[in-house]
């Protein structure tokens, strides 16, 4: 029978329709594959008609035995005796057990397809999570193998090279080499170093030059493991040094992403092919390292060398710009080195910036260089955006994120500045500079037990730098605690005696407490007699000498008729202990000489809520409603962005108060309080007159009174043991 049956499959040409449906089929599933990948359209497409195609199979299949198809029609197969018994017409047995291997088929097709689909689905998630997968990795300074040990400029400049270049990979994440280069000279492991840092890699190496050869061997570390990922050693001639470089990132990339880069696909933008040229650019940057004003100097004319020896080395043009900014004689979040005239330097930074990026536009360092110029100008939308674009091109530009930071905070966009500032120290931690900033952004933030954490680890990595101890200063005045602010200034200033600023964070919190004769022991010293002199006023008011306090402002006025802010001060003495009539004229007369930009200083929106006050006794009522307008809308929008200056709920207290609403005022005054206000002087303020025979203020003042009584008792504690 089986004989019988494969004999009628011949018979009936049902082989060879398969064979031609089968040929036909693959030759558009050919046609289909290309185009799928030469018009980037749906990989789904592919399978959706290879299930299509195998579901009609059992179609040609059916019908092949009954009719013959060919490409002159379809007609029906006649049977083995025609004659005798010709073949039944299709009826409805046939179009039934059609209709059933459509359905059958179809079902199996939509079931088939579903698993498909979810198949396809899993593995583009599956590629798609490891494509994008964040490598992480530090690059080491390199060791200088170099008999007389005088290459070192070389070996760390490569490494930061080499990290720039790495930067601006896809999906990487690259410590940057400030951290990098201070846990490697604490004698560090590489492996401990990649701990401290959170990286997955390290990448070691070590460089000698001998003459104008450059021998370089470089390895690669699993930090969780200790183990050599990948090694090589390298022999070139130092004009190709940009080309080596290329080559270690590329083969990095290569060993840590699923994807590969071909040669010449990993370039360096800035590269120069004049090995004079890259030598005096390394040395610069040493010379930058040191953030002195003369080794500023220096880095300037080894910049300047650099570029005239090679022309179009933009790398070279963005360090000049870089270091004529900063000898600037500084500006707003600037600190220069107090060289060159502000504007003249901003003016040869730009010109630099502008021939660095006609060579290299997509140059991540002179965007944010350029971001920098554009602060120091006050411009300071426009450095943001130079900013993100450099961070656009090198996401891993630690100090693009730092500079953005001071712009953001210029603005006053806070959130957005702490973000920023945070990125910065995950590339950067060990950066002084923005672990101290970090530290004091999340204090005005509230987030008090992180930023004494970050405090206490700067103590741990420096030592013998003040930083930590004036966060902690800052971090515990800003609590109420002016017992642990008095004790941590002091603690800084026995490190830096000769730092004057040190010695106001301990003066301020002493006459907070009261305490005029620690204070006026401190004037003994030759050093510090004229800090202590800008605390007579307060001395004297400790000391209930009137008389003589008057006697001091009066004559400061008559002798600078036309500085308002030493009329302000006159006026804010008279207005608590003296004469409120000269008080009012002093603050209203001359208020026209203030710039905008200084009437709103927040967060206590001085001078303009003291004149507010003024110009509303004065009855001048519209003139004070604006003022206080004004200062509410800025107090609003800083307490929207999550800042907790106590000083900001003091000048809601204020506001409340100024407007007639005790209850609110009351309210302010104690979520002040709570946040860590701690100034004696309240009790006096005359904006907050109306609510003296309040009782809750008055509770309110008791409490103040009482647990600054308390501090006191302990801080003169530290000064007798």
């Amino acid at each position: 029978m089986l004989k019988t049956f494969i004999s009628e499959l011949k018979r009936r040409a049902v082989l060879k329709s398969v064979l031609v449906y089968a040929g036909l089929s693959w030759l558009l599933l050919q046609i289909i594959s290309v185009l799928t990948s030469t018009l980037a359209l749906n990989p789904l497409l592919g399978s959706a008609i290879f299930v299509l195609l195998l579901c009609c199979l059992p179609l040609v299949i059916y019908l092949a035995w009954y009719c013959d198809i060919s490409f002159s029609g379809i007609k029906r197969t006649v049977s083995v005796n025609e004659h005798d018994k010709p073949a039944a017409a299709p009826g409805g047995r046939q179009w039934a057990g059609l209709l059933l291997v459509m359905l059958l088929s179809g079902y199996s097709g939509v079931e088939y397809f579903s698993v498909l689909k979810q198949q396809l689905a899993k593995q583009q998630a599956l590629t798609e999570a490891s494509q994008a997968r964040t490598s992480t990795i530090a690059v080491l300074p390199f060791s200088d193998n170099s008999p007389a040990q005088d290459q070192g400029y070389l070996a760390l400049g490569l490494a930061e090279e080499i990290t720039s270049l790495l930067g601006s990979a896809d999906n990487f994440k690259v410590s940057a080499s400030r951290s990098s280069q201070f846990l490697t000279e604490q004698g560090l492991t590489a492996q401990q170093i990649g701990q401290r840092l959170q990286v997955d890699t390290v990448l070691t190496g070590s460089v000698k030059a001998s003459g104008e050869r450059l021998n370089v061997r470089v390895q690669l570390l699993d930090v969780k493991s200790g183990s050599t990922l990948w090694s090589n050693s390298y022999a070139r001639e130092l004009a190709d040094v940009a080309k080596l470089e290329q080559d270690i990132g590329r083969s990095v990339v290569n060993q840590l992403q699923d994807s590969y880069a071909a040669s010449g696909s990993f370039n360096n933008l800035a590269g120069t092919r004049s090995a004079d040229a890259y030598v005096l650019y390394l040395k610069g940057r040493e010379q930058y390292r040191k953030q002195t004003t003369e080794s500023m100097q220096q880095a300037r004319q080894l910049f300047e060398q650099a570029v005239a020896l090679d022309p179009e080395y933009a790398n070279g043009y963005v360090g000049l710009a870089d270091t004529l900014v900063l000898l600037a004689e500084g500006g707003p979040g600037v600190a220069g080195f107090g060289v060159i005239k502000a504007d003249l330097a901003a003016s040869l930074a730009q010109q630099n910036i502008d021939k660095a990026l006609a060579r290299q536009p997509a140059l991540a360092e002179a965007h944010a260089v350029k971001g920098l110029v554009a602060f120091v100008t006050n411009d300071f939308s426009t450095a943001v955006i130079d900013y993100d674009k450099a961070i656009q091109l090198n996401p891993s530009l630690a100090i693009a994120y730092m500079w953005k930071f001071v712009a953001l905070n210029s603005l006053q966009r806070f959130e957005e500045s702490l973000s920023a500032l945070e990125k910065s120290y995950e590339l950067d931690p060990l950066f002084l500079t923005s672990s101290y900033n970090l530290g004091i952004t999340l204090t005005k933030f509230g987030r008090y037990n992180e930023a004494e954490a970050i405090f206490q680890q700067i103590k741990i990595d420096y030592p013998e730098s003040t930083f930590s101890y004036q966060g902690l200063a800052d971090l515990y005045f800003s609590q109420g605690d002016l017992v642990g602010a008095i004790r941590e200034a002091r603690l800084a200033s026995q490190l830096s005696p000769d730092n004057l600023r040190l010695a106001h964070k301990m003066i301020s919190p002493l006459l907070n407490l009261g305490l005029a004769d620690i204070v006026k022991q401190m004037a003994n010293d030759p050093d510090l007699q004229s800090t202590v002199a800008l605390y007579q006023p307060t001395l004297f008011i400790l000391e209930e000498n009137l008389v003589a306090l008057f006697e001091q402002i009066d004559f400061k006025v008559a002798a600078n008729p036309d500085d308002y802010w030493v009329q302000f001060e006159a006026s804010w003495y008279h207005s608590m202990y003296g004469d409120k009539s000269k008080a009012l004229q002093l603050l209203t007369e001359k208020a026209s000489l203030v710039e905008q930009a200084d009437m709103f200083g927040m967060p206590y929106c001085s001078p303009a809520i003291e004149i507010a006050w003024a110009e509303q006794e004065l009855g001048n009522e519209q003139s004070a409603r604006d003022l206080i307008a004004h200062c509410k809308e800025l107090m609003t929008e800083q307490l929207q962005s999550s800042v907790v200056y106590s000083e900001l709920y003091y000048l809601a207290a204020r506001i409340s108060a100024l407007e007639g609403n005790k209850s609110q005022a009351n309210a302010a005054l104690m979520a002040a309080i709570d946040k860590g206000w701690r100034e004696g002087w309240t009790k006096y303020d005359p904006l907050l007159a109306s609510l003296a025979n309040n009782p809750e203020f008055q509770q309110l003042i008791q409490f103040l009174d009482q647990d600054l009584a308390r501090q006191k008792a302990e801080a003169q504690k530290l000064f007798t043991e």
